[in-house]
């Protein structure tokens, strides 16, 4: 985009004893400064649809190549078979276009919890609704294990993952108040945890905070109500594993011309494998 930059011209007043003038052109004379800046700035980032997005710093060969593209969420919250895993066919933009169908519903999938050793099948659901989901029913994961995640499929090369399920998130003890307007308490950070998503509910409405994380500690947690009529009912506290985390915060646009790097938790394939730990508290 061309950017027509204004040139103005100022003959500040520069008569003998006339200092209120002076003054008050100088002001004039640095305000429309910062204004012309101010739209040059807007201009200059100004970007049309076809102008390029960010990027990379560095030539990277894209060549693509076949593979299982999976979400798999290992959830420990206390509700056996809530755990899931989608399975797709990675596909070229073309092919997108094309409508080809991507959905896997003949994987075999098996998750082994390292520290015991045990080992759990995920089954395709039945359920046309939920193509390409597994589900096992009786699968119930345990915080502070470790999981590894396999998953094969024809001819695709064999995926595999790994997650350690976070700590439940916890308060400190005695720390949680509560009044007719706010709700406080203190949070026990963990160093498996890399976010937490804290809702307080209400019966109609929830409110919501979001705490990126890297270490040990305690965070004081508050929320202000006092516009609302409604006594909150609860609080729901997440905490995900650093492979969540990264993926729920990568950004999910697809703008042409522009370099997304890919994020990918998973080996010989492309998507996520993570965990997260739930805690309910009634209030």
């Amino acid at each position: 985009m061309g950017i027509t930059v204004l040139i103005l011209k100022f003959y500040p007043v520069y008569q003998p004893g006339i200092v209120f003038g002076f003054r008050w052109a100088m002001r004039i004379r640095n305000k429309l400064i910062v204004l012309v800046c101010i739209i040059v700035s807007w201009f200059a980032t100004c970007d049309l649809p076809t102008q390029p997005g960010p990027m990379p710093k560095k030539i990277i060969d894209t060549k693509f190549e076949p593979g299982l593209n999976v979400f798999g969420v290992l959830r420990a919250d206390d509700i056996p078979g809530s755990s899931f895993i989608h399975v797709e066919k990675a596909v070229t933009t073309e092919e997108m276009y094309e409508g080809v169908d991507i959905f896997i519903t003949d994987a075999w999938i098996q998750l082994t919890d390292s520290l015991t050793g045990f080992e759990s099948v995920f089954i395709s659901s039945p359920d046309t609704t939920e193509e390409g989901y597994y589900f096992n029913n009786g699968f119930n994961p345990q915080p502070g294990h470790h999981y590894l995640l396999e998953i094969l499929s024809g001819d695709f090369p064999a995926l595999r993952g790994e997650t350690t399920i976070p700590v439940k998130p916890a308060l400190v003890p005695q720390s949680l108040s509560a009044t007719d307007k706010t709700v406080q308490f203190e949070l026990q950070l963990t160093s498996d945890t890399y976010q937490y998503n804290i809702y307080l509910f209400f019966d109609e409405y929830y409110l919501e905070k979001q705490i990126s994380n890297e270490s040990e500690g305690v965070r004081c947690i508050r929320f202000d109500f006092s516009n609302g009529t409604e006594q909150p009912t609860g609080l729901r506290i997440i905490g995900y594993d650093r492979n969540l985390a990264v993926y729920l915060n990568s950004s999910p646009s697809f703008i042409p011309q522009t370099f997304h790097e890919i994020v990918n938790t998973v080996e010989n394939g492309y998507g996520c494998f993570g965990s997260l730990a739930v805690t309910e508290i009634p209030l």
